[in-house]
């Protein structure tokens, strides 16, 4: 996604939440910089009324170069103010961008011919298979990674085109292969069908709580074919390593709701915010070792179960 340079309108074109939602962010970014969103960002809704919206646009931002004026589910607010739209956009402010998502934006408008000539448009709708596959690969990039195209496709085949499961998976794969450059057919194979089930899920959610008896019974379902041990361990690791990276951003002066958006997590975020604050960061530390200690341990010969019912009970122990 390029911005530069920014635009005065954009539009967000589509039904898929998460990609209007990172392209607003990757907007709002490139339009404010450094300055604080909740002074140089103005958000509405469908319900918006149209001298609020061109109030806030003509208004002087404060402490930024630019502000940015959002519109979620802007299709009938444009129905109902197409002509003073247009005619705005014929001369819009140089210090405010407006930011339009839309469902649907029919190229036979004078609107679009507009946003054409002086904006850009992002399509947010899900696209077919082999789209998908490019969009994994720019993912995997933009975590210093190289996705192999058979690892894009089987990941587009077993998770299909929901982008926050997506990205997540990208996520943890980037996390589980370390410092190695390239995501390989064999880690999705060794991680994401380890993940994709409830039990995994339940796992998480149980460590994220520090339920050791609700982690254990997880834990138990996952482990039902010889070889799947190093598999839970990945996602253990994954969730130890996005905990640390959440806490380290928080004790850096970053709010809880940013530190989780980071780390791409979309459910049970008040679950994981008592984690953050209930786990300090040397016990973290501590969970990381006993982490790396229980691979080594798997990887020597001892009895991987054991190993890893010790590590989940340890991660579950309150911090004292």
């Amino acid at each position: 996604m390029t911005l530069q340079p920014v635009k005065p309108v954009y539009v967000l074109v589509g039904t898929d939440a998460y990609l209007q939602d990172a392209h607003r962010q990757e907007i709002i970014s490139a339009v404010v910089g450094e300055a604080d969103p909740q002074i140089a960002v103005a958000t509405y809704d469908a319900s918006a009324e149209l001298a609020e919206v061109l109030d806030a646009l003509r208004t002087l931002p404060f402490l930024a170069a630019r502000r940015a004026v959002v519109l979620r589910d802007a299709d009938a607010f444009i129905s109902a103010n197409r002509e003073t739209l247009e005619k705005y956009l014929q001369a819009p402010v140089e210090t405010a961008v407006l930011v339009l998502m839309v469902s649907s934006w029919p190229k036979t408008t004078r609107l679009y011919k507009l946003v054409a000539k002086i904006g850009q448009t992002f399509d947010c709708a899900v696209p077919e298979k082999t789209d998908l596959r490019g969009w994994l690969m720019q993912a995997a990039k933009k975590r210093g990674k190289t996705l192999a195209g058979d690892a894009a496709g089987l990941l587009g085949e077993w998770i299909g085109g929901d982008y926050a499961a997506l990205d997540g998976e990208i996520e943890k794969l980037s996390l589980y292969v370390g410092r190695r450059d390239t995501i390989t057919l064999a880690d999705v194979s060794a991680l994401v069908t380890a993940t994709a089930g409830p039990a995994a899920f339940a796992l998480t959610d149980a460590l994220t709580a520090g339920d050791a008896a609700g982690a254990l019974t997880a834990m138990g379902g996952m482990l039902t074919v010889r070889g799947e041990e190093f598999r839970v361990l990945g996602l253990i690791g994954w969730h130890v390593r996005r905990v640390m990276q959440a806490h380290q951003m928080v004790a850096a002066g970053k709010g809880p709701d940013v530190a989780m958006k980071a780390v791409r997590v979309y459910y049970n975020r008040q679950q994981f915010a008592n984690l953050l604050r209930r786990r300090p960061m040397n016990r973290l530390v501590s969970d990381f070792r006993r982490l790396l200690a229980a691979d080594r341990a798997m990887k020597t010969g001892a009895d991987a179960k054991t190993a890893l019912q010790q590590l989940v009970v340890g991660l579950c122990a309150q911090s004292g």
